[in-house]
């Protein structure tokens, strides 16, 4: 593959021989799979106007094709240059973290329904079209449908898109910080305004990440995790099994060598209380664990607490959420 294809990766402009050709030479070196999703987090990065992340992605792209073609990449280096503003220039980016203001013009939209799902249960949402969509603990889902058959939703929370796939439909969930366009996929995507990460993991098809101006500057392929900082203003690219992520669909709280204040934000949630970890120590601790949804708080901390000879306390409230102190 020459440099020009792979810049036509990256900006999604591939031909479909050419993308199968370089992801089925990932699939067979680990290693090469490694390195592409450091550079690729690089080319994010360095595309945000993050401009100290710049040469570092000049650099890692050096290392990453050398590696692809160990031998006649002697002339890469004046190559890269002449590509490098053609990589920038495709994704056409401006600056990530402007916040993308919402339409007010009503008379325009053909439909407006706003859905909810309450704390501690999952909603399912049927379309006209066969597509599906579900809604986490504590979800909130305002879809928008325009006179020219666009859909445009705004997410508060987490939801599993299953979406039938249908040329003539444009279907977007405005994150507030970006878009996620679908192109006849299913995507998972969590995004609580109450969180400072958004996350959002692609099983089947293909989704793009998009900013207001519509134009694409990252395509997410199957089972790759995508993770934004609020904060930090800064998103990675990482492989991430899909049924893990989706778990909660089925069902299931599923926790893979997560630390315990993250899981206690997934229990607050669920099951609607106030968890107070005394131990800073305690809270980076890490546990692996499946749990059915179904299953009591009490037992699950118990789980916890004969994992890790943890303690905790639990006091039942009469009003608002009740409270559960978790100590060594």
């Amino acid at each position: 593959m020459s440099e020009i294809n792979f810049s036509r990766i990256l900006n999604n402009t591939a031909t479909d021989v050419e993308k199968e050709e370089f992801y089925k030479t990932l699939e067979n070196n680990p290693e090469l799979n490694k390195e592409y999703h450091h550079y690729k987090n690089l080319y994010v990065l360095s595309s945000l106007n993050l401009d100290n992340y710049q040469d570092q992605q000049r650099e890692s792209f050096t290392n990453f094709w050398k590696k692809v073609h160990t031998s006649g990449s002697g002339t890469f280096l004046s190559i890269w240059t002449r590509y490098a503003a053609i990589f920038l220039l495709a994704m056409g980016l401006g600056y990530l973290a402007n916040y993308i203001q919402k339409s007010s013009d009503v008379n325009g939209l053909a439909r407006h329904i706003e859905y909810n799902s309450e704390k501690g249960s999952i909603s399912t949402i049927h379309l006209e079209d066969g597509s599906a969509i579900w809604l986490s603990s504590g979800t909130s889902l305002v879809v928008d449908q325009n006179r020219n058959g666009e859909t445009i939703a705004q997410l508060n929370g987490e939801a599993y898109f299953d979406l039938t796939p249908n040329p003539n439909r444009k279907f977007t969930v405005d994150l507030g910080h970006f878009k996620v366009r679908d192109i006849g996929t299913t995507f998972n995507i969590r995004s609580y305004k109450s969180e400072k990460m958004i996350m959002a993991t692609l099983v089947t098809g293909q989704i793009d990440l998009i900013k207001e101006s519509g134009e694409s500057f990252l395509t997410v392929k199957p089972g790759e995790l995508v993770n934004y900082d609020k904060s930090t203003l800064k998103m990675t690219v990482n492989q991430q099994d899909p049924l893990i992520v989706t778990a909660w669909k089925d069902g299931k709280f599923v926790f893979i060598d997560q630390p315990l204040s993250d899981i206690c934000k997934e229990l607050e949630n669920w099951y609607n209380v106030e968890i107070q970890i005394d131990d800073p120590k305690l809270a980076k601790t890490r546990y692996t664990s499946v749990v059915k949804r179904t299953t009591t708080i009490e037992l699950v901390l118990k789980i916890l607490a004969i994992t890790d000879h943890i303690k905790y306390e639990i006091t039942n409230k009469k009003e608002g959420k009740d409270f559960i102190r978790i100590r060594k």
